[in-house]
């Protein structure tokens, strides 16, 4: 699933083609029929279910049952995590042509998973998602990445430019698998002890990899 292009430096290219995969394919199992989503998983998905004695349709497998008209099947969050984060790094590199300050933390709200959120975060949830259900007004355009694949996916960048805000991205899949990130900016020196391990590896001036500046 190529939804942009950026240099990355052997770690990410790792992380990202771990994790791919297994939330392309869980994405195609939520948002399906719509859109080309039935037709993604059977291109892109169903070849890969076989390889290494069927290890990706086990681990989708894992943990699901049978309800009435259906399958539930449960989510990695930390793989979903992982991805969105790098994704999100991504596309702050692609709109502004610099990583991500090791000033911000990132967090992501699946908007179309089963949550197990309290009554008063779902509603914080649910008012995010009506919020950011439009395009950015023109002082919060963060900018427009170059993106692939618009009929799979498109995104949405909120935020002041030179990041002088907080950011928040609005990933869309398929137009109803919606996923929001939102990148909260701290001020220095509380970020090392909020984010230090993110921190450590976006220090310092990008020299090849969009995601983390090594």
């Amino acid at each position: 699933m190529q939804l942009l292009t950026v240099k990355s430096c052997k770690a990410h290219n790792n992380d990202k083609s771990t994790n791919d995969l297994y939330v392309l394919a869980q994405i195609c199992m939520n948002a399906s029929p719509s859109n080309r989503a039935r037709e993604v998983f059977q291109e892109k998905v169903v070849p890969q279910l076989s390889h290494n004695n069927n290890a990706l349709r086990k681990l989708l497998l894992k943990g699901s049952f049978k309800i009435p008209g259906g399958v539930v099947y449960p989510v990695d969050q930390a793989r979903f995590d992982e991805f969105f984060t790098a994704l999100s790094c991504g596309l702050i590199y692609k709109s502004q042509r610099k990583p991500l300050p090791p000033a911000y933390s990132i967090g992501h709200i699946y908007h179309r998973l089963i949550s197990n959120a309290d009554a008063e975060r779902q509603a914080l949830h649910d008012g995010i998602d009506q919020y950011y259900d439009q395009e950015p007004l023109g002082i919060m355009n963060f900018g427009k990445p170059d993106t692939r694949n618009e009929r799979i996916y498109t995104v949405n960048i909120h935020g002041l430019p030179d990041f002088r805000s907080s950011i928040t991205i609005v990933h869309k899949f398929f137009g109803v698998f919606k996923v929001t990130s939102m990148l909260t900016r701290f001020i220095a020196p509380m970020t090392r002890n909020l984010n230090a391990k993110r921190a450590e590896m976006v220090l310092g001036q990008l020299q090849s990899c969009g995601y983390c500046g090594s």
